[in-house]
């Protein structure tokens, strides 16, 4: 029997829970329960390298990016108080990082939790959002930016 395999680089990520993998030229973040599930034998203590994947294991984990990746954006956020001279508290903005964009924000707390439905207490964590709520936080998306374009040119 020929196995036709192919090579994954994989890399265990900050985000919490996930592997960065790259497939087709595209990095993709795959649950680690999932990685772990295709490639059973593969040793846990390793957080990044490459790994031989056979055809299904390779079309699993594509499978698992398109999925994953559908209208799904992982945002990371923490809170950042700005001090004035006397050491008072004086401003708080929500420090926001679009991690499949590589952008980060910076958004008052009451637009942040309007537009993402975090709790008033949360200063720090990790979540999925829309589209829709990541172009209302104000991250460029390549996709609406030229859809945009497109729109303006043909108005015009």
């Amino acid at each position: 029997m020929n196995k036709k395999e192919s090579i994954v680089v994989f890399e265990r990520t900050g985000r919490r829970g996930f592997y960065s993998v790259t497939l087709k030229g595209q990095r993709s973040y795959i649950p680690y329960h999932l990685f772990y599930a295709i490639f059973p034998h593969m040793n846990r203590k390793v957080s990044r390298g490459t790994i031989e994947a056979t055809n299904g294991q390779y079309e699993a984990l594509v499978t698992i990016a398109k999925i994953m990746n559908k209208d799904r954006h992982q945002i990371r956020y923490t809170v950042e108080i700005g001090y004035d001279i006397y050491g008072r508290p004086c401003a708080t903005n929500y420090i926001v990082n679009a991690l499949h964009l590589g952008q980060t924000i910076a958004i008052v707390p009451a637009a942040f939790r309007r537009i993402t439905g975090a709790h008033e207490r949360a200063t720090d964590g990790c979540m999925d959002v829309t589209g829709a709520q990541l172009d209302e936080l104000g991250f460029i998306r390549k996709e609406v930016a030229n859809n945009a374009a497109n729109n303006a040119v043909l108005s015009a």
